[in-house]
C-alpha cells in the first residue's frame, strides 16, 4: 500500500481525519458492504443517499477517489474496502468515527505525526494550527488517537527523519565554516569510522561532531560508542556542536538559518566523566544518551551562511509500505 507523507492540509490526496473526511469514509465503507457497488458513481450515490445533511455538504466523490488512489478501497468486479475500515464502521457511533480517524492517520500519516507525537505524549506546538483545529472534534480522545497511530507507523520513518535532520545540521555547519573562511572536510561522507563528522585541517580543535536537536531535546544527544572512544582519544581536539532547530524546521520545504534557534558547543572534557567505565558486568556497545550539565554548554561563535539551505521534509515525501 502506498503511504503518502503530507506536509499539511489542503493538498491533493489529503486524508487528514477532519470530521467531514471521516464521516465520508464511514458512509462509503458502510454502503460498499451493504450491497455490491459495481462502479464509483453508484458507490458515491448510495453513500449520499444513506447520509445526513452533512453528506450533502462534503465532496463524497472526492473522498471516494482518494480511498481508491490511497489503497483504502479498490475496484475489481465491485468496490472493496480495506477490511480494517469495514470492521471500524461496523462498530457504529463515536467509536467508529474515532477508529476510522486512527486508520486514516496510519494510512496517510502527516509529517508532523512523527515529530509531535511520542510513545507517551503529544506536543501540540509541533502540529500546524490548521491541522490541529481540524482535529479538535476528536476531543477528548485526540491525544490517545494520535499516540495509537504513531505507535503503528513511527519507528522506521522516525529513524529516517532523525538521519535527515542530522544530515541537514552537518551541511549547515559545513556551509557556516566555509562562510567564515575555513576549509572543513566532511569526513562523515567518507566513512562512519572517524568518530566525528567534520575535520578542520590546521586547527587546534579540528574534530567536530555535529548533533541536531529540537526544542524538546536541546541539551542532550545520542553518542555512539565509536564517537565516545574517539572523543576520549582526541581529548581537547574533539568538540560537539549542536544545532537546535525550531518546530517550523520540521515542516519547511527548505531548511535554512531561520529554522535554527541556537548553536551551542560542548567540549568532551565537560561530560566524559558522566559515562561510567566498562566493567566485567556491564559494557555499552551501540549508543547512549548524554546530558551534560547546563553550565558545560557555551554559545557557538559560528555564523550560519544566510544564503544556504537544504531540502526539508515539507518538500514532499513518499514511501512504499
Amino acid at each position: 500500500m502506498l503511504l503518502l507523507f503530507c506536509r499539511s492540509s489542503g493538498r491533493a490526496g489529503d486524508m487528514l481525519p477532519r470530521h467531514g473526511t471521516v464521516y465520508s469514509v464511514f458512509l462509503l465503507t458502510r454502503t460498499a458492504n451493504i450491497a455490491p457497488r459495481r462502479d464509483v458513481e453508484n458507490w458515491v450515490g448510495s453513500a449520499r443517499m444513506h447520509g445526513s445533511l452533512l453528506a450533502s455538504a462534503v465532496d463524497v466523490s472526492a473522498y471516494a477517489e482518494r480511498m481508491l488512489t490511497g489503497g483504502l478501497a479498490w475496484l475489481d468486479d465491485r468496490i472493496f474496502v480495506l477490511p480494517k475500515l469495514t470492521a471500524a464502521a461496523e462498530t457504529g457511533g463515536g467509536a467508529a468515527m474515532s477508529e476510522i480517524a486512527r486508520l486514516l492517520l496510519t494510512a496517510h500519516p502527516p509529517i508532523w505525526l512523527y515529530l509531535a507525537v511520542s510513545e507517551k505524549e503529544v506536543s501540540r506546538e509541533y502540529i500546524p494550527s490548521a491541522d490541529l483545529n481540524a482535529l479538535l472534534w476528536l476531543e477528548p480522545n485526540l491525544d490517545r488517537i494520535l499516540i495509537a497511530a504513531h505507535r503503528e507507523v513511527a519507528f522506521d520513518r522516525t529513524t529516517a527523519m532523525a538521519k535527515e535532520i542530522g544530515d541537514a545540521a552537518e551541511l549547515l555547519v559545513l556551509a557556516a565554516m566555509r562562510y567564515c573562511g575555513q576549509e572543513p572536510i566532511h569526513v562523515a561522507q567518507l566513512s562512519d569510522s572517524y568518530g566525528y563528522d567534520i575535520e578542520i585541517p590546521g586547527s587546534a580543535v579540528d574534530c567536530v561532531e555535529v548533533k541536531a536537536a529540537g526544542p524538546r531535546t536541546a541539551g542532550q544527544f545520542h553518542l555512539s560508542r565509536n564517537e565516545f572512544d574517539t572523543c576520549e582519544r582526541y581529548g581537547s581536539r574533539w568538540r560537539l556542536i549542536q544545532l537546535v532547530f525550531n518546530s517550523s524546521a520540521f515542516t519547511a520545504r527548505v531548511i535554512g538559518p531561520a529554522h535554527v534557534d541556537s548553536i551551542r558547543e560542548v567540549l568532551s572534557s565537560a561530560w566524559c566523566d558522566l559515562v561510567p567505565p566498562d566493567t566485567s558486568a556491564f559494557v555499552w556497545e551501540e549508543s547512549a544518551v548524554i546530558t551534560p550539565p547546563e553550565g558545560a554548554w557555551r554559545d557557538s561563535d559560528l555564523v550560519l551562511d544566510p544564503d544556504f539551505g537544504v531540502p526539508g521534509f515539507g518538500a514532499g515525501h513518499t514511501a512504499a509500505g
